[in-house]
């Protein structure tokens, strides 16, 4: 019998492995097959609205409206399907109204897989929400070692019919790119106070700047979003200290002001009818 050389490789790479390493790529893979059945669990509940005709407001902003109607890819192309459609103050969502035109022109199918894509993704950015909100220190103790609740939430979220509307009436991508966007910008502003690294807490600052116009180009719901941040801030790291909030009173009043202000601009003193 020959004796096996010390620079010879093992038999079985995985027996190599240390055991921990085993226990990690197990888990790894337990993670992507329910990301992966959570994925076809929700193409399967809305495929059967992929052929379905474009309905009430979609004439308005998609069927009927020419800006949208790119026959090939350019600036001023998309420049004017931002700019010059019925509510041009959501430039992102007619900008991707466009851009599915180009590529399938009005065959609905291709118009609502993107609606499904975007649910999809909010879906993926509001697990690590979840589980990035439930790790700080004021939640870690109760819920810090839960490995299900986010994954539940979001299955419920992904899968529950009052986002009917959004997935499966094209014009309310609006809606739902808007929706992403405000989750991605709380993600990074959660991030950004948990890093400890100052460049990295910058770059997560802008991404979380980006993000909010992002969403707020997507549908003026998004001008809530720096309210929603101070509520944040104020309940899950200053602890709803009543300290804090007398002190940044000035800053919390001028943000009040700033975005009543915005929000009059932006809707031309109509608030809420633009909104609704």
């Amino acid at each position: 019998m020959q004796d096996s050389s010390p620079t010879d490789p093992p038999a079985n790479l995985l027996d190599s492995l240390p055991r921990q390493s085993g226990i990690d790529l197990l888990k790894l893979s337990l993670k992507m097959s329910l990301a992966s059945l959570t994925i076809f669990l929700v193409f399967l509940i809305y495929s059967s609205s992929l052929q379905g005709p474009f309905l009430l407001d979609d004439g308005m902003s998609i069927e009927n409206n020419p800006v949208i109607r790119l026959t090939q890819l350019s600036w001023s192309g998309l420049k004017d399907a931002a700019s010059k459609s019925p509510l041009n103050n959501r430039p992102l969502a007619y900008i991707s109204f466009a851009l599915n035109y180009y590529f399938h022109s009005y065959h609905t199918a291709g118009f609502r897989l993107v609606n499904i894509l975007l649910h999809i993704c909010a879906g993926g950015l509001l697990f690590l929400f979840i589980k990035t909100t439930l790790g700080l220190p004021a939640l870690q103790s109760r819920f810090g070692s839960s490995q299900w609740l986010p994954y539940i939430t979001v299955l419920i979220w992904l899968v529950h019919p009052l986002q009917t509307q959004s997935v499966t009436y094209i014009v309310q991508r609006m809606n739902s790119m808007a929706s992403m966007f405000y989750i991605l910008a709380i993600l990074c502003y959660a991030q950004a106070r948990l890093t400890q690294r100052p460049q990295m807490k910058w770059l997560l600052a802008a991404a979380c700047l980006v993000s909010g116009i992002l969403a707020l180009g997507s549908k003026e719901t998004a001008i809530t979003l720096p309210c929603f941040i101070l509520l944040y801030e104020w309940f899950f790291f200053q602890n709803l200290s009543l300290m804090w909030l007398k002190r940044h009173l000035p800053l919390l009043s001028g943000v009040l002001i700033l975005l009543i202000g915005v929000s009059l601009i932006y809707s031309d003193g109509h608030p809420f009818a633009k909104i609704l």
